[in-house]
């Protein structure tokens, strides 16, 4: 079954605002599926997708939007587990470092930071599904989306250089618990979202760091060690993708 470039355009458009609207994937599915019968059926007879959701595609989405369930889940289960591992990035660094110290600006700020992102990113991938837009306003709103968290945490950064808040130092038996929940929060993600990928990265950033904890060099001759691996991680990331890519086609 071929669809045309403007159906099948906007089946895309219509799955991305659902899951950015977060409705039950296996509703969105079979949906989907009947939507493209009735699409292609259209297109044998010679009419085009206007024939079958109008003249607004936006008010089209919204209508099924109403009519799909909501995936209760995204909440409960898919949103805490984002912000955890998130989270676990955050202070793992900190924690083998046994740096003890955390702010409560930091503390509250960056959860925040993380919470606000998605809900961003959500709105983002809702707008562009729903709306006619140009390639240069839609590169512009992801130029922006990307922007937008690193300036937030910089802020974060910034403003608790500045404003005192209170401290929460931990122990250090506390320290080795802090490094042992987020490798457990790290294997929780991977078993969730069954991609090996999210214990493998923390793995290649915080072990060498633990190592190199033990060996007697210097702090620059460490901090080039920790690049050169990342480095090649990420190209062995690009490299495999690639060939992924490559077997697809």
């Amino acid at each position: 079954m071929t669809l045309s470039k403007e159906s099948q355009t906007f089946l895309d458009n219509l799955r991305i605002y659902l899951f950015a609207s977060n409705k039950k994937e296996d509703e969105v599915n079979e949906l989907m599926e009947e939507l493209e019968d009735h699409l292609y059926e259209a297109e044998q007879n010679g009419k085009n997708v206007e024939h079958i959701i109008g003249k607004s595609p936006k008010a089209y989405m919204k209508e099924i939007e109403a009519e799909v369930e909501t995936d209760g889940r995204f909440w409960l289960i898919f949103v805490p587990l984002i912000l955890l591992n998130a989270f676990a990035y955050l202070i793992m660094n900190k924690a083998i470092a046994d740096e003890r110290d955390y702010s409560m600006l930091a503390l509250i700020g960056n959860p925040l930071v993380f919470i606000v992102t998605i809900l961003l990113l959500f709105g983002m991938y809702r707008f562009i599904a729903a709306n006619k837009l140009s390639k240069k306003v839609t590169v512009m709103l992801y130029i922006v989306m990307g922007f937008a968290p690193t300036a937030m945490f910089t802020g974060i950064l910034v403003a608790d250089l500045f404003i005192e808040t209170p401290m929460l130092t931990i122990s250090p038996a506390m320290n080795i618990a802090v490094i042992i929940a987020a490798c457990i929060i790290f294997i929780a993600a991977a078993l969730y979202w069954k991609a090996w990928i999210s214990v493998i990265v923390p793995a290649v950033l915080y072990i060498p760091q633990v190592i190199l904890h033990f060996i007697n060099i210097n702090e620059q001759s460490k901090l080039i060690i920790i690049l050169s691996i990342i480095i090649l991680f990420s190209l062995s990331l690009i490299i495999w993708q690639l060939r992924l890519i490559k077997k697809d086609n």
